[in-house]
């Protein structure tokens, strides 16, 4: 199984109509669009990304999912973004993702970045409410891939200490391809 079909099962036994949940790096829209689904028109998504093509994308697969009329979609950096809406929507969430690494297709000099993306995670567990769903896969393949992977694992053990439930899937590859590992937490 991909680990983009265990993050969308995991989405789908998490969120309900009229749940709001957040996707910190839309990139192509695909969990937008799963989240959007899910929590219905009277539910809230937020899609945000750093690239403007990247939102583009979101919108056009969410209106033609029909799915458009719950979601706010912002052209940010998540790090900036997410802490912006602590003060709106603090332990409002049901679910977060976050897709670490660069925009498929795009260009690949523009990326996640540790600082940003730990910023981003402290701001989700504010944004989370109790037994929330925080849903994390970082590309570990690309230069800082494994730097910002190496920081994003030790920020998880953080939350885990606080109580938090934490596991990590790591897809089974041959060769010398460094794979994805996606976290998936649970808010105390």
């Amino acid at each position: 199984m991909q680990l983009t079909d265990l993050v969308h099962d995991h989405l789908s036994q998490q969120l309900k109509p009229g749940d709001h949940a957040l996707d910190a790096t839309a990139g192509n829209g695909y969990d937008s669009t799963v989240m959007a689904t899910l929590v219905g028109p009277e539910g809230r998504i937020i899609a945000i990304d750093i690239q403007a093509s990247a939102i583009d994308t979101t919108r056009t697969r969410l209106k033609a999912a029909d799915c458009l009329v719950q979601a706010d979609l912002l052209v940010a950096d998540h790090s900036q973004a997410l802490a912006s809406l602590c003060s709106t929507y603090a332990q409002t969430m049901s679910a977060i993702t976050f897709n670490l690494g660069y925009l498929p297709g795009s260009d690949k000099t523009i990326q996640t970045e540790p600082e940003s993306t730990l910023g981003a995670l402290r701001a989700a567990s504010d944004l989370l409410k109790s037994d929330g769903l925080l849903l994390v896969v970082a590309y570990r393949g690309h230069d800082g891939g494994q730097t910002e992977a190496t920081q994003v694992a030790d920020w998880m053990q953080t939350i885990q200490e606080r109580g938090w439930t934490v596991k990590s899937h790591e897809p089974i590859v041959t060769g010398r391809r460094v794979p994805p590992i996606l976290w998936v937490a649970r808010k105390a």
